[in-house]
């Protein structure tokens, strides 16, 4: 998330480069010529970020002046940037806080953060547990198995909140491009053997404590650097669409060029230099029209459908008297429609929430009224505008109609019919497998069964609610092992402690319950094999 207007000198570039490939090496033995290595990176990023902190004041103080040069104009941007600089005070503030409070923890300093404050400022060769990573892991991590409850994760809910509000705040031809420089803390990182991991773990399990300030320090380096763009572009925006008259032009301006049967096509017709108290006259389709503060409003029954057009000229008074400008515009008489489109299938589903958009053109969402028949009592409720949640009870056929509020008169836009089915089997897996080799030790660690939607684009949850585990050590048969909910039995845990290499563990009739009630899952068998 680096600073479009302010681009990365070759000192910064040459310390992102340095962190990747001291963070590499780690992974081989953390050194001392590493941790060496280490301190200079992350002293010199606390110079660079204070370096960039007084570059930032600049811009404010910039804004400032243009602020008091011309309040009305530049104070709504003025105060947005207000804005910017107390959320990124609250989280640069934060993020040097953990710093010290991972210091002042892995040091076990008496004098807490204040302590961890004054070794940080002298340098980070003041730093004793170097390459600790017990204690900076269990302060990130904590004791969860995916980092959700840590240091770690209060970290990236902060930087989450405090990026989202940035997007409310930036001028919004910034925003596309603000969203590409964010810290994207949803990306999905993979260790050696291919497990998923969370952003997190992927930044904060087993990192020395070195590493961990010079990526908090690399965090904050980031915000600064959005910080100052956001700041720079809400400045330039104040102005972006100024503009000088060189010459005149006539200007068509219609509130819509897609007019329904039965309504009626309506534009402005204004000259570029308007002066509001311009005297204008226009001859349009055999009819004349007079100026209101200097504009001329247009108003032509929507009759035939299709494609229309019409040209006119537009009379501007000047002292040496009238001048002409000829104009020409189009618009298109549409017969009442509706788009009517679930936004995740082509059908409904039993027992979820289906979203659903509908639109008419030449109608606002504000105007359209909604009825649903079918689905066994079906429902469908507003979210927000032209955004609903259908419900259906029973495969039974949906049909949806619509009709919106014109002027006061309801008139129907169409109709659309769907499917019905029901939610797809979900698939059972102990951990991450469904079956072969394993570990018995994995199996028991494991301890009881998961079932998992796959491609499916709802937000379903199942839970296993029985399931039967036989074995096959060689021996005799023996009856099936039932348990009557997703975990493994004391009987079931027992029977594996006991296994062979080669033996095998079946898992048969499993069964759900989710949203529409309980079911057989998609794969009827799972077979493990005791490594």
């Amino acid at each position: 998330m680096g600073a479009t207007n302010c681009p990365e000198t070759p000192r910064q570039r040459m310390i992102s480069m340095m962190y990747l490939v001291l963070t590499a090496m780690l992974a081989l033995n953390v050194s001392v010529e590493i941790l060496q290595a280490f301190v200079t990176v992350g002293d010199s990023m606390e110079k660079t970020n204070q370096l960039f902190s007084t570059k930032i004041e600049n811009s404010y103080y910039n804004f400032e002046r243009a602020y008091q040069a011309n309040k009305e104009k530049v104070g709504p941007n003025w105060e947005k940037a207000q804005q910017v600089r107390e959320e990124t005070r609250k989280i640069t503030s934060y993020i040097d806080d953990m710093k010290y409070d991972l210091v002042a923890q892995v040091e076990r300093l008496k004098g807490g953060k204040q302590e961890a404050k004054k070794i940080l400022e002298a340098g980070y060769d003041g730093i004793k547990a170097k390459d600790n990573y017990t204690a900076a892991t269990n302060y990130f991590i904590g004791t969860s198995d995916d980092g959700n409850v840590g240091k770690a994760m209060e970290l990236r809910k902060h930087i989450e909140e405090y990026q989202a509000k940035m997007l409310t705040l930036a001028d919004p031809r910034f925003v596309d491009k603000l969203k590409k420089m964010q810290i994207n803390t949803q990306a999905k990182y993979k260790n050696k053997s291919g497990q998923e991991l969370s952003w997190q773990m992927y930044n904060f399990y087993n990192s020395i404590t070195l590493a961990d300030l010079v990526l908090l320090n690399k965090f904050k380096s980031e915000i600064q650097n959005a910080e100052f763009d956001v700041v720079n572009d809400l400045l330039t925006a104040v102005s972006a669409d100024d503009f000088k008259f060189d010459n005149v032009r006539p200007k068509v301006v219609p509130k819509s060029t897609y007019v329904m049967q039965g309504d009626a096509y309506e534009a402005d017709v204004f000259v570029a230099a308007i002066d509001s108290k311009t005297q204008l006259r226009a001859d349009v389709r055999g009819a004349n029209y007079v100026s209101d503060s200097g504009i001329i409003k247009l108003r032509f029954p929507a009759g035939a459908i299709g494609a229309q057009k019409y040209q006119g000229t537009v009379y501007v008074k000047k002292t040496t008297g009238e001048e002409a400008y000829p104009f020409s515009g189009d618009y298109f008489v549409a017969a009442p429609a509706v788009t009517i489109s679930p936004t995740q299938m082509n059908v409904f589903y039993i027992g979820v929430d289906n979203p659903v958009s509908i639109s008419a053109p030449g109608t606002s969402a504000e105007q359209l009224i909604p009825t649903i028949t079918g689905g066994g009592g079906a429902t469908i409720r507003k979210v927000s505008p032209g955004n609903y949640i259908v419900n259906v009870k029973t495969q039974q056929e949906v049909n949806i109609s619509v009709a919106a509020n014109v002027n006061g008169k309801t008139m129907q836009q169409g109709a659309m019919k769907f499917r019905v089915k029901r939610i797809p089997a979900p698939k059972a897996m102990v951990g991450n497998a469904d079956g072969g080799p394993i570990n018995k030790e994995i199996l028991v660690a494991q301890g009881r069964l998961r079932v998992v939607m796959e491609g499916f684009d709802f937000d379903v949850r199942y839970n296993v609610t029985e399931f039967q585990m036989t074995f096959n050590t060689g021996g005799d048969g023996q009856a099936a092992l039932v348990s009557r909910s997703d975990r493994f039995t004391p009987e079931m845990l027992a029977q594996i402690q006991r296994l062979r290499r080669g033996n095998k563990v079946y898992i048969e009739g499993i069964r759900a319950k989710g949203p529409d009630g309980e079911k057989n899952v998609q794969n009827p068998q799972m077979i493990f094999r005791i490594q």
